[in-house]
């Protein structure tokens, strides 16, 4: 409302107009209040800015019909409020069906209530003004946006659209739209029938997409949400906004088509990878087999660089075969998944440990979990997991102490959080990156193919989580891993807080 609206109080009796301008006065206290007495006097007020008119009923020169009339054509903006002794409810129902904004009796009850009817008056003047002023603006944005917009009854009769929604259908005028029988691709029984349930005017809104051809051949994917309203008629009618979706589905489709290259392509690079192996390993098995038997044969002739040479083609062939296993494992990782199952982690570590056994009585290695969830995933990639952990902890172990190992798990939000703790060798924090690198190996020299670490990063994003270090150099690690919390995650019973040792034999990792 404006801070200083101006009021034109239309009334030949001079004592209703004094008292009726008090009571608007103390009302609304920065009013400008025009008093109108005659004809002459309301025509020089039409000449000026109003925004507000009070007027009598019955008039000496007029009557309210009449003021009414003329304040709605030169100022249609202009509310009026017809404030008289008459009471005339056919006078108020004319009136009302010409604009009038309220009806009010002059009476100890009127004069109470006349304030309020005014400042309602103005208030939804300015908010109609306001409305007039947003709607060039927003059809204008939809129009740049390439927004349809329409309107249609319940029995699917369209009763208007902006240009927008013709440029997505393909045509050029409204005629055209209609002759594509729109009501078959918009409205279905089924999406009918859900709308014309619902009869509140203000019903959440229905979104859908529908597909459709337009009269070129060519097809559109829409974006349709639809709303029950109430019209200025009191009539259901269905306010859809229409948003252009092919793009988007051409990208899905385009997506899709490129996934399945990629699984495709995956699927030859297992096979690939398969036959590569097997390919290899045979003369690899030979190299060691004839290089052993060398060694067997020329034990007591062989000299010293000889030895030494020998035992390198040896060395080397072994370890070529235990890379050609961890690449193969690597690749085949995602090849005949069928889904994931519960995973019990204690049984996984427990059965990873007794994999390791022989290592851990060497090197009087103590290996402690605590009690572990169950979780939705893959059982063998996540057993793979905390061997390789584990092995690796055993593997990069400090010369001058037994190791210590740590399994445990806590509840991180949406995830579960799992760790493997070491006092071993530690590493540098700038390389904490780097060993999950498929051959991001430290330490060369070590047993191992570099593999094992990428293999766990690979599972556990497979998983929904990641993996990281944290280390000290020359203290011990800790690695951390996550693993996504499903919907139909099954919780582990509990078994109380008791920490078991356990023991077992070593493989391929870092």
């Amino acid at each position: 409302m404006s801070s200083a609206p101006r009021i034109l109080l239309v009334d030949d009796d001079a004592q209703d107009r004094g008292l009726t301008s008090v009571v608007l006065s103390r009302d609304l206290p920065t009013a400008v209040i025009v008093e109108v007495a005659d004809a002459s006097d309301f025509a020089l007020a039409l000449g000026r800015r109003l925004d507000l008119v009070i007027t009598e009923s019955s008039l000496a020169w007029s009557d309210g019909l009449a003021v009414l009339s003329t304040v709605k054509k030169g100022h249609p903006e202009v509310p009026v409020v017809m404030f008289t002794h008459d009471g005339n409810q056919d006078v108020a129902v004319r009136a009302m069906k010409r604009g009038l904004a309220d009806y009010v009796v002059k009476s100890s009850e009127g004069y109470l209530r006349l304030g309020s009817a005014a400042r309602e008056a103005l208030e939804r003047a300015e908010h109609q003004q306001q409305v007039a002023r947003s709607e060039p603006w927003l059809q204008t944005l939809l129009e740049r946006a390439n927004v349809g917009v329409f309107r249609t009854t319940l029995d699917q009769r369209l009763i208007e659209a902006n240009a927008a929604l013709l440029r997505l259908l393909g045509v050029k005028t409204l005629q055209e739209a209609l002759q594509m029988n729109l009501p078959t691709h918009f409205f279905p029984e089924a999406a009918r029938g859900s709308l014309g349930s619902d009869t509140s005017p203000s019903g959440d809104p229905q979104a859908r997409i529908v597909e459709i051809e337009r009269p070129d051949g060519t097809t559109a994917w829409l974006n349709m949400t639809e709303v029950l309203l109430l019209d200025v008629d009191g009539e259901i009618v269905i306010d859809v906004l229409v948003q252009d979706l092919s793009h988007l589905k051409q990208s899905e489709q385009d997506t899709k088509l490129r996934v399945a290259e990629l699984e495709q392509a995956n699927t030859d690079l297992a096979g690939f990878a398969s036959i590569a192996s097997h390919e290899l390993k045979a003369p690899l098995r030979a190299m060691v087999r004839h290089g052993e038997n060398l060694e067997q044969d020329l034990a007591n002739r062989l000299v010293g660089d000889e030895r030494e040479s020998l035992e390198f083609v040896i060395g080397g062939a072994r370890r070529m075969q235990t890379l050609v296993d961890g690449l193969l494992e690597f690749s085949r990782l995602n090849v005949g998944w069928q889904g994931f199952e519960a995973c019990d982690c204690n049984a996984l570590v427990d059965d990873a440990v007794r994999d390791l056994e022989p290592t851990i009585e060497e090197t009087g290695a103590r290996v402690e979990r605590d009690t572990l969830p169950t979780v939705l995933g893959d059982p063998t990639e996540l057993g793979l997991v905390f061997q390789n952990l584990i092995s690796n902890a055993l593997r990069f172990r400090a010369a001058e102490r037994r190791p210590r190992i740590r399994v445990g798990a806590v509840r991180d939000g949406d995830h579960w959080r799992f760790s493997v703790s070491d006092n071993g060798i530690g590493l540098d924090p700038a390389e904490s990156d780097t060993i999950f690198s498929i051959f991001g190996r430290l330490e060369p020299d070590r047993a191992g193919t570099g593999i094992g670490l990428a293999l766990c990063k690979r599972v556990v994003e497979r998983h929904g989580g990641r993996i990281w270090v944290e280390s000290t150099l020359g203290k011990g690690s800790k690695f951390s891993f996550t693993v996504a919390i499903k919907p139909r995650e099954v919780e582990e019973q509990p078994q109380g807080s008791e920490k078991s040792q356990m023991r077992g034999s070593e493989s391929q990792t870092r």
